[in-house]
């Protein structure tokens, strides 16, 4: 080969399949539950309040899961359309990580999650 020297062999390029990459914050839909993750590392208490709760926020704590700041909790709810916001530390906000949201009667959002069950 040409501009090659002679015992070396030319770099090959290999294409890889791009990775997949995973959301580490926001909402997954697992085996029948649904886990919420959010990133708050000066939290000292998250919270998830919905209509899934009837707005109470102290029914469903997230647990803190490493020192990075992130919280989760693992919620089996069923097949519907649910409204949520995130409680930090009393404070009420929608899920950062959750395009999907709606107006509600206190001129802030919600965030919305719709959970469907897949036929076998």
């Amino acid at each position: 080969m040409k501009g090659v020297k002679e015992g070396r062999r030319a770099a090959v390029k290999v294409k890889r399949a791009p990775r997949k990459t995973v959301k580490p914050y926001g909402v997954k839909k697992v085996r029948g539950a649904v886990v919420f993750t959010a990133f708050y590392p000066d939290a000292s208490e998250v919270q998830v309040a919905g209509d899934f709760n009837n707005w109470q926020p102290q029914m469903t704590p997230m647990k803190k899961i490493d020192k990075k700041g992130t919280w989760q909790v693992k919620l089996p709810l069923t097949a519907g359309s649910y409204r949520y916001r995130f409680v930090v530390d009393n404070n009420w906000q929608h899920d950062p990580n959750n395009e999907t949201t709606e107006p509600n009667p206190y001129g802030e959002l919600n965030s919305v999650l719709q959970v469907n069950i897949k036929k076998t």
